[in-house]
């Protein structure tokens, strides 16, 4: 039998690296930002989720009685400017914010990488709440909310991690430091 393959012996790499749930070994560090990131845009995502079902239950008992403002179609062509304004923004936030040059820093690598995709999904969430207000000043059926319901949900999707974002980098995260339990 090769030396440390006892049972519950490790080899040092082993050791160095966790296995995710892809099996592929990744640093404990990189491992952590996954984590707490997905379950950051998770969270969002969550909102985003109920605020869906809350606009679709309060616009469902609305009627629209006139279109403020400057009638439907501006109004309506309004919206969807500012939602495509949204959509933009908070894939620029998402691409520019966690990518590859930006990340290459392995001090800041972790908590940039955490804020551009929370500051996506936050910024997609917003959808909802424009999309209720276009809904209650001009359209609450379906298909005009579809589109702001669709955005939000697709960019918080796209803002969550994907294991491979992390990898192949020169240095590793660094290990945050332990905190000091007399302090």
């Amino acid at each position: 039998m090769p030396a440390g393959s006892a049972l519950g012996a490790q080899s040092m790499p082993d050791r160095l690296y966790e296995t995710d749930r892809n099996g592929l070994g990744r640093p404990p560090e990189a491992v952590a930002c996954l984590v707490r990131t997905r379950s950051a845009v998770l969270n969002v995502m969550v909102f985003v989720g109920a605020g869906i079902a809350v606009s679709g239950w309060g616009l469902g008992r609305h009627k629209v009685l006139q279109p403020i403002f400057l009638g439907l179609t501006v109004t309506r062509r309004g919206s969807i400017v500012v939602l495509l304004g949204l959509i933009a923004l908070a894939y620029l936030i998402l691409r520019v914010g966690s990518g590859r040059e930006l990340l290459r820093d392995p001090n800041t690598r972790a908590s940039r990488f955490f804020w551009a995709r929370l500051a996506a999904a936050i910024v997609a969430a917003w959808a909802i709440p424009l999309g209720f207000v276009a809904g209650w000043a001009n359209d609450a059926r379906l298909e005009a909310l579809a589109p702001f319901w669709i955005a939000a949900l697709g960019l918080g999707f796209l803002a969550l991690p994907r294991g491979y974002e992390l990898d192949d980098f020169a240095e590793p995260i660094p290990p945050s430091p332990t905190p000091n339990p007399r302090d």
